[in-house]
């Protein structure tokens, strides 16, 4: 499982938007906030929410049925 840094320093070298990450991870934006500002630190799910979002922003989550 990638660590909130590691998926953060991914989305800024795809050049994805904050915004778009955390609504295709089906986050709150204050979630984001306080996870990025370090005043909470992510769960295993949100931290799985985020990675395959990124993974699907970014074309590296192909989809598969089985």
């Amino acid at each position: 499982m990638k660590s909130f840094s590691e998926i953060e320093s991914r989305r800024r070298a795809a050049g994805i938007t904050r915004k778009a990450l955390y609504e295709t991870a089906g986050l709150h934006k204050e979630t984001w906030r306080r996870t990025a500002a370090g005043t909470t630190a992510p769960n295993s799910s949100t931290l799985i929410k985020l990675d395959q979002a990124l993974k699907t922003l970014t074309g590296e989550g192909g989809t598969s049925n089985g």
